[in-house]
């Protein structure tokens, strides 16, 4: 391997590792913490434990955000240069960007009715912004094999 192979295998794990630690930390929320302090009530203690967890969760977020945007930037340079690159590659790369930069006004959206002591309980859970990022964190993610695909296939590379 190249010291461009290198680069790229560097720039492609530091994205994943970001959707790792943003994705992964708001499902164990989803699935593992929200219903378990649930079950607690809402004392001060719990309050107060999501209030500092928010805090610290917060500059995953951030570092998440900053990683995404910066290697997203290098790949899709990188493979928009491609000169056999299909419309469908290019199709779904501009939804994947798109459902990302939702997240990411989302994200800042929880940060600052947080900081405002909102808690904006909607009727439906899953409509919450922290559960819509969750979501879209999904399809991103899925989307994110389907670019593989489709680029491995309009390339005649094949895994």
């Amino acid at each position: 391997m190249d010291l461009t192979g290198a680069f790229h295998v560097v720039i492609l794990w530091a994205h994943a590792m970001a959707a790792v630690a943003w994705v992964g930390g708001s499902l164990f929320y989803a699935v593992v913490l929200d219903p378990a302090l649930s079950q607690v009530g809402r004392t001060p203690e719990r309050l107060s434990l999501l209030a500092a967890m928010g805090i610290e969760f917060r500059e995953v977020v951030r570092l998440s955000i900053l990683v995404f945007v910066v290697t997203g930037a290098i790949l899709a340079v990188t493979r928009l240069g491609q000169p056999h690159l299909s419309t469908s590659y290019v199709v779904v790369l501009g939804a994947k960007v798109v459902l990302s930069l939702w997240m990411f006004w989302l994200a800042g959206r929880v940060g600052k009715r947080r900081e405002a002591g909102d808690r904006g309980l909607l009727s439906a859970w899953w409509l919450r912004p922290q559960y819509l990022i969750l979501e879209l964190g999904v399809v991103v993610y899925l989307l994110s094999i389907v670019l593989r695909a489709v680029y491995e296939q309009s390339s005649g590379v094949m895994p």
